[in-house]
């Protein structure tokens, strides 16, 4: 399982190489892309490079001081797919829990209420 900021870095990678293969990408626009809450750096973003590169969820061409040329895999670009899809089904099943709860609250008034008009009907007043 990859890191929060793998994850990121990847979601940045997956933006830049929308509708070609390879690109060119400079360091510092990663950097810069990246949230402030991570604090990443060059070695940061080069690390995670690496981990994205070796599990095979972007292929690096080639990597000089200041520029790297990579481009995501289908692995890569899946990862966000998936993630959406399980997005998307935890959703319709918090509508579920919220009708189950509700029918269920309900279908317990109900049987309370028509207990109290049993009692006071037969032994009340």
């Amino acid at each position: 399982m990859l890191d929060k900021r793998c994850l990121k870095l990847l979601d940045i990678i997956n933006g830049e190489c929308l509708n070609s293969g390879y690109k060119v990408v400079e360091i510092s626009t990663l950097i810069a892309a990246m949230d402030v809450s991570f604090g990443m750096d060059e070695e940061g973003i080069r690390e995670c490079l690496e981990m994205l590169s070796a599990r095979e969820y972007i292929s690096v061409k080639y990597e000089d001081d200041k520029e790297v040329c990579l481009c995501p895999t289908p692995k890569g670009r899946l990862v966000f797919e998936n993630r959406i899809d399980d997005e998307i089904t935890e959703h319709r099943s918090r509508k579920y829990y919220f009708l189950y709860a509700f029918l269920g609250s309900a279908a317990g008034g109900a049987v309370s209420a028509l207990i109290a008009v049993l009692i006071l009907a037969l032994g009340g007043r």
